[in-house]
Formats: structure tokens, C-alpha cells, sequence
């Protein structure tokens, strides 16, 4: 009889000594407290860094992409939204702009659209919009004006307006 009680006692108390141990670790392991995430779209590695620090986070670049919107060098992104809450001692990707795809545009006015689209194909610009016009003064398919104008920094997108010549 003292057997039937005896193991039954025994793994009672393997269990609640296991409870026990599991909230006692829980407790200990989860005392980290938690901070807010700071905003960093729009700021640099070091002032996305330095903001970090000071909630006890860390930085990890995640990568680089082009935005036409968001300066060069600067965060456009984050893996964790600013005004979040996270446990301290953690790392927040961010991924930082390239800047625009495009640079710098040459001028290609005055030449025909098949020229113009090579020469820009050569500088990784392709035309999203060509607008034909008719024009009393240009000859047919020849660019009469494009944007973004030349030297000017563009964005992912370049239009060219066309001379369809004169129309009648």
C-alpha cells in the first residue's frame, strides 16, 4: 500500500519542483525591460546608431536599395516601426537609399528617338513615356524635349516629347 502512495507522491513533486524551476527561470530570463524603437527613416548609420544606443538597441544593416525619395546615404526603412516596443539588447535592421536610379541625364534633344534611347540604354536610363507632338519646325521623331532635363538629377522614370513633324 505504502508503494501505491509513494510513487504517485514522488511524481507530484518531480512536477511541481519542475513548475517551480520553469517560472522561477522564466522570471529571471525575462527581466530585461522593454524600450521604445526611435523612429530613423530619413537619418544616417551614426545618427540611427547613437539614437539606438541611448535605448540600449543595436544597428544592423540590412541591405541597400535605390529610392528616389530618400536622400543618399540615409535610412528608408527599418524592421521594426518607430513607437515600437521591444526588449533591450536588440538589433533593428534598416536598409539605406542609394538615391535616385538615375544620376545624372544627357541631353538628348535633337536627336531621333532610336539614337536617343540607345545612348540612354547605355546609361542604364530606359524611357518610360515617349509623347508625340506634331511640330511645324522639327522633322519626325525627333526629340523636341525630355524630362528630367539635362544634367539634372532624375528619378526612376524619363519622358521624351516626340515631333511627329506637321500635321495637316
Amino acid at each position: 500500500m505504502r508503494k501505491i502512495i509513494k510513487y504517485p507522491l514522488y511524481i507530484v513533486a518531480v512536477i511541481v519542483f519542475g513548475l517551480i524551476s520553469g517560472h522561477l527561470t522564466f522570471t529571471l530570463l525575462s527581466h530585461s525591460k522593454t524600450v521604445i524603437v526611435p523612429d530613423l527613416k530619413g537619418k544616417s548609420m551614426i545618427e540611427a546608431g547613437n539614437l539606438l544606443r541611448k535605448n540600449d538597441l543595436y544597428i544592423r544593416l540590412e541591405g541597400e536599395d535605390f529610392d528616389p525619395v530618400v536622400a543618399q546615404g540615409s535610412i528608408m526603412w527599418q524592421q521594426i516601426p518607430g513607437g515600437s516596443t521591444v526588449k533591450e539588447g536588440r538589433e533593428i535592421g534598416v536598409m539605406i537609399s542609394k538615391g535616385p536610379r538615375i544620376r545624372y541625364v544627357p541631353d538628348v534633344v535633337g536627336q531621333p528617338l532610336e539614337s536617343a534611347d540607345q545612348m540612354l540604354r547605355e546609361k542604364g536610363i530606359k524611357i518610360t513615356r515617349a509623347i508625340y507632338v506634331s511640330h511645324p519646325t522639327v522633322m519626325p521623331n525627333i526629340v523636341i524635349a525630355q524630362r528630367p532635363e539635362i544634367h539634372e538629377k532624375g528619378g526612376d522614370t524619363f519622358f521624351v516629347l516626340v515631333s511627329t513633324g506637321i500635321s495637316e
